[in-house]
């Protein structure tokens, strides 16, 4: 990903674009693979179809459905670093951990707008979901402990950072035949 200087202007770049470097929602799995290597083989997200299917590469996690185009991206920003893919093909490693008065300063200087998302039966995290295109969505959760049994943080760090888009209605059928090497043949 150009111009990789940390983890925050990478987080705040896919909030308000809907983007981590050419991840995302629409892209095509095997140009994916092309610019960052094969994937890792997440398996299938339903037992009785191949598709959709899950992929990754470092510690990004992607959803792909039947026409090879990505679904869904996440970012499991509680591990506290996070190692993300490059175009060489050696992924580098960042510190993830990022507090809401780092993440709130970083996003208000990008002048996008935002909602938030609380619901009572998940107290102590809270979701900023932006709409970065038509039918495209980011989340960024925050929480207030690194754990349902733990205490209360000094201050909410962000949790993970996920990017989904709704179904496009006409999937068209892959390009390639139905086992394509990527580990999800038809049945």
């Amino acid at each position: 990903m150009p111009g990789l200087t940390g983890f925050l202007p990478l987080v705040t770049a896919l909030a308000t674009t809907g983007g981590l470097g050419e991840l995302r929602y629409g892209a095509s799995l095997p140009e994916l693979a092309a610019r960052y290597g094969e994937p890792w083989d997440g398996g299938r997200v339903h037992k009785q179809s191949p598709w959709p299917h899950a992929f990754g590469w470092g510690d990004v996690r992607t959803v792909f459905c039947r026409c090879r185009r990505l679904h869904s991206l996440s970012l499991p920003v509680w591990h506290g670093e996070l190692d993300l893919p490059r175009p060489d093909g050696e992924p580098v490693t960042l510190d993830s951990r990022v507090t809401e008065a780092e993440l709130m300063a970083a996003l208000i200087a990008t002048g996008h707008d935002w909602r938030t998302v609380a619901y009572e039966n998940l107290p102590g995290q809270r979701t900023l979901e932006f709409s970065p295109a038509e039918e495209v969505r980011v989340g960024l959760v925050l929480v207030d402990r690194d754990g349902y049994d733990q205490p209360p943080l000094p201050e909410w760090m962000l949790h993970k950072a996920v990017l989904w888009g709704y179904e496009h209605v006409d999937c068209p059928e892959p390009e390639s035949p139905a086992d394509d090497g990527w580990g999800a043949a038809e049945l």
